[in-house]
């Protein structure tokens, strides 16, 4: 995947629904050159950076955010190769259960009991 495909993907991820003409509003492109670079064509660095500061405009938003990537930075000086894949791998099943989980349907036991 290519960095223009990740930054698309990750600002989708961030606006899921948000129209072409708000994306254009956002990153001060044209809307014609939008629906472009969504269906492949290719970015110019300007572009690419006007994507990444929306993208890191809705980041900053969260301000816990920002205590992670000051932690993650501190970790990866302080511990060892080892603690730093526990860590990894605690924080990827996190995800991993958050992304599948929303697809999991609880089932409705109180519609089921007949009385």
């Amino acid at each position: 995947m290519t960095l223009q495909q990740k930054t698309i993907q990750r600002y989708r991820q961030l606006y899921p629904n948000l129209p072409l003409r708000e994306i254009s509003a956002r990153t001060g492109i044209q809307i014609t050159r939008v629906f472009r670079l969504f269906n492949g064509k290719i970015m110019k660095v300007g572009e690419l950076e006007a994507f990444e500061k929306a993208i890191n405009a809705k980041i900053a938003e969260n301000p816990s955010f920002e205590k992670l990537t000051s932690v993650v930075e501190q970790a990866s000086t302080i511990l060892t190769n080892e603690e730093l894949a526990k860590v990894a791998e605690y924080i990827a099943r996190k995800v991993s259960a958050r992304t599948f989980g929303r697809f999991y349907i609880k089932p409705n036991y109180e519609s089921a009991i007949i009385a």
